[in-house]
């Protein structure tokens, strides 16, 4: 049995030991209450515990706005905090803020399980305190204990969607792929991409409060991340294009199909040669990938020549996937020339 101590756990560690200090440093009553919200709070970077932070504030707000009013309307009894529970959940659900909701179901029972028919005020500030000090005890560790690697992190989202698109372009042509199996692939390669543009979103947001030892290369680094960015949402509308054409194009040519599918496989080789001279693994004259990009022309070209001969109809089948293909290969090119000006680093 392996037995791996890693940096969340460690974090999470030295934040509720942190959260137990300072409680007890301040002689407030409940320790256990900040304890629990730092462990709810902790998240595996910065970037995340930045937006937890800001929906964790929107989320204790809820929970006070609904304590309150569940104490004066429901009064301070187990059935009427469930109730109220139960409401404010539905509440966070609706305004979409699933994330944080363990968040406001603690701020609903610290403030709402009093001995005392009514909630005093400062009971209330101190109640609130306690989850103020978890909230902050996990985003303190979280900023100085271990840094994270943004560039490795954001590098290896953008691998794992690159591994996860060209999975489907190889199976997704042939068909050999359950349509169920299909589309949970694509579900996760669209639930990768938005993890990846939320990830960036938030780098260039917060990136002038950021410490950054290197900021020409981190700003270097997330122009070549956009650019495989650009690549994997291209790929992943190629693949619903293929996915949707491929039945048809079989049926009006077996050339144009053989076409498709081998500009496909060459596109497949020709970005993972990219990442794996971008990553330092292999080291490709430049001279062959260009040779790889030629052969990739003529054989697109080929594809046009057969377009050229067929019925406006037939035509109409193929295109999706063709304006599909060159564009994709233009901006691989573009990643191509973009990773040997500047290759990693981290």
């Amino acid at each position: 049995m392996n037995f791996n101590i890693g940096p969340r756990i460690m974090k999470t560690g030295i934040a509720v030991a942190l959260a137990i200090l300072v409680t007890e440093t301040l002689n407030v009553d409940y320790g256990l209450i900040a304890v629990i919200t730092a462990v709810v709070a902790m998240q595996p970077s910065i970037m995340r515990s930045i937006t937890h932070m800001k929906e964790t504030v929107i989320s204790t707000i809820i929970g006070v706005v609904f304590a309150l009013a569940g104490t004066y309307i429901f009064g301070l009894h187990p059935i009427s905090i469930g109730i109220t529970v139960m409401l404010a959940i539905a509440a966070n659900i609706r305004l979409g803020w699933v994330k944080t909701v363990n968040i406001t179901i603690i701020t609903i029972a610290v403030i709402m399980l009093s001995s005392s028919d009514t909630i005093n005020f400062m009971e209330l500030v101190n109640r609130l305190s306690l989850i103020f000090i978890g909230i902050l005890s996990a985003f303190l560790v979280n900023m100085l204990v271990f840094p994270p690697n943004h560039q490795k992190i954001l590098y290896g989202l953008l691998k794992k969607a690159t591994e996860q698109t060209t999975f489907l372009l190889r199976y997704i042509p042939s068909k050999t792929m359950k349509i169920k199996e299909m589309h949970d692939k694509e579900a996760e390669i669209e639930d990768t991409i938005k993890e990846i543009k939320d990830y960036i979103r938030v780098i260039e947001d917060e990136k002038g409060r950021m410490f950054i030892r290197n900021r020409t290369t981190f700003m270097k680094d997330i122009i070549v991340f956009k650019q495989m960015l650009k690549v994997v949402e291209l790929e992943f509308q190629l693949i619903q294009n293929v996915e949707t054409k491929i039945d048809k194009i079989e049926e009006i040519s077996e050339n144009q199909s053989y076409l498709v599918k081998k500009l496909v496989e060459k596109i497949i080789d020709y970005h993972g040669n990219i990442m794996l001279t971008y990553e330092g693994k292999v080291v490709t004259q430049e001279g062959m990938e260009k040779d790889s990009f030629t052969a990739m022309n003529l054989t697109i070209n080929d594809l046009i020549n057969e377009l050229e001969q067929s019925e406006i109809d037939r035509w109409i089948e193929i295109f999706p996937v063709a304006s599909s293909i060159v564009t994709l290969m233009v901006e691989l090119e573009k990643l191509e020339k973009y990773t040997r000006r500047h290759e990693q680093t981290f």
